[in-house]
């Protein structure tokens, strides 16, 4: 990194982690973040993996991004009025969709469980078995009664 990046690395510990990310739990974009910094994100997120669990916090305050765009998405909701319902629409989806990138908590897409299971293919693993099992070795020999309870 040269002198110009170490400058920029400097300029960003000058302005503080506090308040970067402060601004981004409050809904500032990253992008506008970085352009306020007059840094690009290859220094960006070199910055936050110079200082240890710097990374880690900056993952909590887009967690509580998440919050802010979830929050704002019911206030556009509640305060639509017939005149604006087809653009506070897409104010609350697009609202929706930056809450859930931001906190897991928020994504609600279904997400569909598949389990396939081939008859064919439990038979060849039973099969497998009885013949790995050679005649008496494995094999305990006995006789079956009936308790009292006929059970």
């Amino acid at each position: 990194m040269g002198e110009v990046g170490d400058a920029k690395i400097a300029g960003l510990d000058k302005l503080g982690e506090e308040e970067l990310f402060e601004k981004i739990a409050n809904g500032m974009s990253v992008k506008d973040v970085i352009k306020e910094a007059d840094v690009g994100w290859r220094l960006w997120y070199r910055w936050l993996d110079s200082a240890q669990g710097r990374r880690q916090r900056y993952m909590e305050a887009m967690e509580m991004a998440g919050h802010y765009y979830a929050a704002r998405a019911i206030e556009t909701a509640q305060g639509a009025t017939p005149a604006t319902v087809n653009v506070d629409r897409l104010k609350v989806e697009s609202d929706k969709w930056y809450a859930a990138k931001m906190n897991q908590q928020y994504d609600t897409r279904v997400r569909d469980v598949a389990v396939n299971i081939s008859v064919t293919d439990l038979h060849a693993q039973a099969a497998a078995l009885l013949a790995s099992v050679q005649a008496g070795d494995d094999i305990i020999e006995g006789e079956w009664s009936e308790d009292e309870d006929g059970v």
